[in-house]
């Protein structure tokens, strides 16, 4: 499965090619002044050939895990150049340099944020059909400012992971990970059955202090809806750290629960979505709804 992947993303016509998502919505916060924001993220490319290709990342936000704007702010006009990295493609992996996104596939709920940002070097390696073995050393800095363009000062970043598919309904996850002066092991375990519904759990310890996040998530689509649902429960040690913040589906320290619903309103990209959160050490709640478009171009 793991290597099918690979083949298909290899294969890519020669050429300049990008993505735009966008998307407006309405947040609402227990005891925050009601905000409307935007969201705008570029995925240009250009493929040299069957192996070789020139990426970035260009979005709205001024930090490492955000990438909304807010409307009627004076300081809301932010738009940057997030990544800029060349990649090498075949069937037996694949390898990045330069400013690398976060992530070598799909994004955990305890990864780091889609919308962050690497300064280094990453290899993926096919180990087998069924499993790939990654290495990403660099520096992870700059977290409060989403430029590409940084100077690099050390080699604070390190991640080995292991990535397996046990069958075609249970996958596995398994990673060590040196950053911002800590160390951490993360493990994630994932279930799909033949209706598409997924369960997944992961954890990550802090390995100097014992300190965890653990996230409990389940998906499944909602055909009568036209739409995908999508839940999570997470815990995170107040002590834990920076690295709970920086994850993608980071909500509160603590208890929080979070409920989702991404559909889709027409074939021509356009959507809609709502989420509610609520986090239980502080008894306060967050809601979003919003529409989004997304077009490819090639």
């Amino acid at each position: 499965m793991l290597q099918s992947v690979l083949v298909a993303q290899a294969g890519q016509a020669e050429g300049l090619q990008s993505k735009v998502a966008s998307q407006i919505r309405l947040d609402d916060r227990s005891g925050k002044d009601l905000r409307y924001q935007y969201r705008l993220r570029i995925y240009p490319s250009f493929n040299v050939n069957d192996a070789w290709s020139l990426h970035a990342f260009v979005a709205t936000g001024n930090a490492f895990a955000s990438s909304h704007n807010t409307l009627d702010e004076g300081k809301a006009d932010h738009l940057y150049m997030r990544r800029f990295f060349i990649r090498h493609q075949d069937s037996q992996g694949k390898t990045e340099l330069g400013v690398i996104p976060t992530y070598k596939g799909d994004v955990a709920s305890t990864g780091l944020s889609k919308d962050g940002w690497i300064s280094g070097i990453r290899h993926v390696q096919q180990v087998s059909p069924d499993s790939q073995l990654e290495l990403v050393a660099g520096e992870l800095a700059h977290i409060d400012d989403a430029n590409a363009w940084q100077k690099l000062h050390s080699l604070n970043y390190l991640e080995l992971e292991f990535t397996s598919q046990i069958n075609s309904s249970i996958g596995y996850e398994l990673s060590l990970e040196h950053m911002l002066g800590d160390n951490f092991f993360r493990g994630e375990l994932r279930y799909q059955n033949t209706r598409a519904q997924y369960f997944a759990i992961e954890l990550i310890d802090r390995l100097d202090s014992s300190r965890i996040k653990m996230v409990l998530s389940m998906g499944m689509p909602l055909a009568w809806l036209g739409a995908e649902f999508f839940t999570h429960y997470s815990y995170v040690d107040k002590g834990f750290g920076q690295r709970a913040e920086l994850t993608e589906d980071f909500l509160e320290y603590g208890h929080a629960l979070a409920f989702e619903l991404d559909g889709k309103l027409n074939s021509s990209g356009l959507g809609w979505f709502a989420k509610a959160e609520h986090y239980a050490d502080t008894d306060t709640s967050r809601i979003q709804i919003g529409l989004s478009y997304t077009f490819a171009s090639q």
